[in-house]
């Protein structure tokens, strides 16, 4: 923010009267520079307020939703103002790229389908949403597509069994099993937790 006190002239140094009213009318002077400010920004997409992107919305004949985030919104806007241009599979992936949306593309041409792949720990729902509306508008009629999201989860399971119950003094047995295994499988949705089984066997020896 500019402050008066930088453009008064060197004649009123000194001047109480002067230095009080730059001050006092300062914080109005503030207010009409934020209002500029805003003004310019709103020109354009990706510093748009939500009133800027209000006013893109009405002249795109987009439905304003106030319940989405700013940057959903902005991205709906650019898709709209994107020129004209051959769709193809490369440009399809660089427009995901450019859109920050995570993830590989692979197409069946002759199952006419496309398939995308994300990490679900690297996308967001709103990023899923972006892409369903990109592979909407991009993707010609008679082509499928699926948005597939995949996340890797590591269970382990430890089963240990401990016996050391005595039938007498001189007949002790104390065998004991200690097992344990990792197994990793892909999943699309769920967890893994640690599970211990512990089990007593009671044996007993004969004597001599």
């Amino acid at each position: 923010m500019s402050r008066l006190q930088d453009f008064k002239p060197d004649y009123y140094d000194g001047v109480l009267e002067m230095n009080a009213l730059l001050d006092a009318e300062q914080p109005a002077f503030d207010s009409v520079e934020a209002d500029v400010q805003r003004l310019l920004l709103n020109k354009f997409v990706m510093k748009a307020d939500s009133d800027g992107l209000s006013i893109f919305e009405y002249e795109l004949d987009i439905d304003t939703d106030l319940t989405r985030t700013l940057e959903s919104r902005r991205y709906d806007i650019l898709v709209r103002l994107l020129p004209p241009h051959p769709i193809t599979f490369k440009y399809l992936k660089d427009l995901l790229k450019s859109f920050n949306i995570p993830g590989e593309v692979f197409r069946d041409v002759v199952k006419e389908t496309v398939t995308t792949v994300s990490q679900w720990d690297d996308i967001s729902w709103e990023q899923i949403h972006r892409l369903q509306y990109l592979l909407n508008v991009y993707l010609p009629a008679n082509m499928v597509y699926s948005v597939t999201t995949e996340a890797e989860a590591r269970v382990q399971w430890g089963l240990v069994l401990f016996t050391g119950t005595t039938y007498s003094v001189e007949t002790s047995v104390r065998p004991k099993l200690d097992y344990s295994a990792t197994t990793m499988e892909r999943i699309r949705y769920g967890g893994g937790s640690q599970a211990i089984i512990e089990t007593t066997v009671n044996a007993k020896k004969e004597g001599m």
